[in-house]
Parts: C-alpha cells; structure tokens; sequence
C-alpha cells in the first residue's frame, strides 16, 4: 500500500462565487473531497498525493488559478 501525502485546503471566495467554485474543484484529480464551510473560509478541499510538493502545485497552479479564489490555506495532515 503507497503512502499519500494529505493535506485540508481551505479556501476564501468572492461573494457569490461559492458553488461554482465548489463544482470546479470536483473537477481536479489530486482532490478527493470537498464541502462548503461555514466562517472566514468558504470552502474545504481534501488533496491527496504522492508528496507535498504535488500537493502545493495542485494549490498554485490549479486551486488558485480559478476565477473568484481570494485566498487559501494549506493544511498538511501529520499522520
């Protein structure tokens, strides 16, 4: 059984923008779980990988590129 880095990422979105955002994110291979979230983040998405360095150009390259992403949050899992 490979070992996956995990991390939690949350995610802050332009008023409004918070399903369609949620729906692109399904859309993403490394993420294997996301949910709307109540407070200052709108939106928590599970990503799973090889290594953390997937994981942050997952976040850069693909999370925050989506239109009406303010900010984000990255929290690896320490298991």
């Amino acid at each position: 059984m490979e070992i996956m880095a995990t991390a939690y990422i949350m995610i802050a979105c332009d008023f409004g923008q918070e399903e369609r955002i949620l729906e692109e994110l399904k859309g993403i291979d490394r993420i294997k779980e996301v949910h709307g979230t109540e407070g200052h983040y709108d939106i928590v998405a599970e990503v799973q990988s090889r290594t953390t360095d997937e994981i942050n150009t997952t976040v850069s390259e693909k999370i925050r590129r989506i239109d009406g992403v303010r900010s984000t949050l990255i929290l690896v899992a320490q298991c």
